[in-house]
């Protein structure tokens, strides 16, 4: 047990050592790992803004069904109750005549030939009116084709406004631009972590080299692999960990200077630099494992094929 202890705190000491030594190496191999761990955390943060961004519009956005005149008050309910059944849906909410006319008349209050144009008329012409809310933006295609393919489409429903709506659009773009950014964040992310991998590899490897004659004599005095290989493991993990702390601290700055214009951007999202002091753990814990993974994944690497033991 005390040769174990013992083992550790000189892999840590001369790991240290090794970090120091190739100082400037040291700096270039953390400079990659910040960037690679920064480019992960923001991911996050954006990945978290732009959640927010598609539940604001989400919040405002519904299918309006247009039901046919002269139904009776059990269909209505029939017809609800199905639609409260298709996967997705998350809330409706029936508009009667009256209530359609009282939000025509407030929608057009600033108009008066619109509304004298209305009172012309010896009805009300307003359908009643169904509004149906997604449980997120991916149901509301398959929402309204579910309703367009249903026996109701003869017999309860006059026309819906999905495929008129621009709200539509708006869902489809901004779904679209999602999925463009995550798919841009995890290429480069994959990029910078293959560049970590390489130049910590590399400066592991010169390590080795400038430690050489070191190597020899601890093999011929007869010191176990783990004496031997320890320092390099350790050198691995302090290029992930230094990483880390850095690169959390240059997000949280820049997440700072952002946060106020984002926020007022996306009305009702969360603070980019609340997400980070509330996730702050979260984003320090996967950030420390992907450094600590890379950096001992390279040192691993270049340990076995240039350090034969």
């Amino acid at each position: 047990m005390d040769l174990f202890f013992s083992t550790i705190i000189r892999s840590i000491k001369y790991g240290f050592q090794n970090f120091g030594r190739n100082i400037f190496l040291s700096i270039a191999t953390t400079s990659i790992m910040v960037l690679t761990l920064f480019g992960l955390g923001f991911f996050m943060v954006i990945n978290q803004i732009s959640s927010d961004a598609l539940s604001g519009i989400q919040d405002r956005v519904d299918i309006s069904v247009y039901l046919k005149e002269g139904l009776e008050e059990s269909q209505v309910n029939d017809f609800i109750s199905y639609v409260k059944s298709i996967e997705g849906v998350r809330e409706t909410n029936l508009i009667t005549k009256e209530m359609a006319l009282e939000k025509f008349k407030e929608t057009y209050k600033d108009n008066p030939s619109i509304i004298q144009s209305l009172q012309v008329l010896d009805e009300n012409p307003l359908p009643v009116t169904l509004t149906i809310k997604a449980e997120s933006s991916d149901f509301y295609q398959s929402i309204n084709d579910t309703l367009l393919a249903s026996e109701y489409k003869e017999s309860t429903i006059q026309e819906t406004d999905y495929q008129k709506s621009t709200s539509k659009e708006i869902i489809d773009r901004l779904n679209n631009v999602i999925r463009v950014t995550r798919n841009v964040g995890i290429s480069v992310i994959v990029v910078l972590a293959t560049i970590a991998v390489l130049i910590t590899y590399n400066t592991i490897r010169l390590t080795l080299y400038s430690y050489r004659q070191e190597i020899e004599i601890m093999r011929l005095v007869g010191a176990s692999d783990s004496q031997i290989k320890g320092p390099f493991f350790v050198e691995g993990v302090l290029f992930g960990v230094f990483g880390t702390f850095i690169s959390f601290l240059i997000l949280f700055v820049v997440v700072l200077l952002i946060s106020q214009t984002i926020t007022s951007f996306i009305s009702g999202a969360q603070s980019p630099s609340e997400y980070v002091l509330n996730k702050s753990f979260l984003i320090i814990g996967i950030q420390l494992v992907v450094g600590i993974i890379l950096g001992v994944g390279s040192s691993l690497i270049a340990i076995n094929r240039y350090l034969k033991v």
